[in-house]
Formats: structure tokens, C-alpha cells, sequence
């Protein structure tokens, strides 16, 4: 379980050490304006599928960014600012809550963030960032792996309504060749047949 700590109070992590960004934020408008956190899959709402998967990939520190919830005191919570300003935004406001060497980014609506998460810890330490890549060759910002400084070091000011892939992807980060169904999302209501 990860372990709680004031902002202020000095960490020291072994290097390696990943905290997790959780983007759960959105409007759902695909989806007659749901809220995606709270859509149940195989009985689990999605946000707690994703945070479980980020623990189980031994995050020590769960940061969700979107609406405060109830009945979650176990994560840190936070929302971007402005609400709805976007998902660059949202890890932005999620930046002063991490403690350790690297953060995975995932959104609330993969449906096998465990798998994502266990495969993205797995990953050698990257120079800036890794980011998965689905079998039509698109980068899956939302499933991708960051070395903290990197980030702290270049979101600053204003980036609401700003897209991951312009941002994160001047990091250059390394990319990794998945199969779909493991960085398949929730988008729409076909989405929600299946496995």
C-alpha cells in the first residue's frame, strides 16, 4: 500500500521508485456524459481498476486528477485547473504530488490497466519517457511511462486545452510496440462489449 506523506517532507526514493497520474477528468461526452471513473467492468468501476493496476505495478503514490470523489481516501486527489482544461493540464496539477524517480500516466478508462502499468514498470528506466504504440502505430500518451524531472522541468504555466502528443512528444521518448486489446480504452458504448 502506498504510504502517505506531506508535500513539504523530503523523500528519498531508490532510483526506479514510480508513483502513478491517473487522468479521470474528462467529460464522458462520447458516452452521454458518464462519468468514466465510475463505469463498472466486470463488476470494478474503472477507477478502481486503474488504481489497483497501478498498485499492483508497485506505485508507492496514486494521484487522480478529475471531480473529487467520495469514499477515496487511499489516493491523493487533485483537479486541474481549469476544470476540463485538458489532460496536459491535468498531469501539470498532479506534478507537485509525486515523490518518486519516475510516474506512469495512464487514463481511467484503459480496460487492462493492471497489464499496462505491471508492463510499463517492467521497462528499463527510460532517458525521458516511454510511450506504448498500438498495432496502427499510435502512440498511446495515455499509457506511457515519464521520468518525473523531466516533466517538473517543462510544465509549467498555462496548458490548458494543449494535446499530450505535442507536448510529451518533444521529450522524444522510447516507444513500445503493443498488441491492441492490451491499451484498449473506453471511448463510446460499443466499447463497453466485450472482454
Amino acid at each position: 500500500m502506498c504510504r502517505r506523506r506531506d508535500v513539504s517532507e523530503p523523500w528519498t526514493d531508490p532510483a526506479g521508485a514510480l508513483d502513478a497520474v491517473i487522468l479521470a477528468g474528462g467529460r464522458g461526452s462520447r458516452l452521454g456524459g458518464r462519468d468514466k471513473a465510475s463505469i463498472e467492468v466486470d463488476g470494478e468501476s474503472l477507477l478502481r481498476r486503474a488504481v489497483d493496476g497501478a498498485r499492483s505495478a508497485g506505485c508507492r503514490e496514486v494521484v487522480v486528477v478529475g471531480p473529487p470523489r467520495a469514499g477515496w481516501e487511499e489516493i491523493v486527489q487533485v483537479r486541474e485547473e481549469p476544470a476540463y482544461g485538458g489532460p496536459v493540464a491535468a498531469l501539470a496539477a498532479a506534478l507537485g504530488r509525486l515523490r518518486s524517480e519516475g510516474v506512469l500516466l495512464m487514463a481511467v478508462d484503459l480496460r487492462n490497466a493492471a497489464g499496462v502499468a505491471r508492463l510499463l514498470a517492467s521497462l528499463p528506466r527510460p532517458r525521458t519517457g516511454v510511450v506504448l504504440v498500438d498495432g496502427s502505430g499510435a502512440d498511446q500518451w495515455l499509457a506511457s511511462r515519464w521520468r518525473t524531472e523531466v516533466l517538473r522541468g517543462s510544465l509549467t504555466g498555462d496548458h490548458r486545452d494543449q494535446a499530450l502528443r505535442r507536448v510529451l512528444g518533444a521529450f522524444e521518448p522510447d516507444r513500445v510496440v503493443v498488441g491492441d486489446d492490451l491499451v484498449r480504452d473506453i471511448d463510446t458504448p460499443a466499447d463497453l462489449e466485450g472482454p
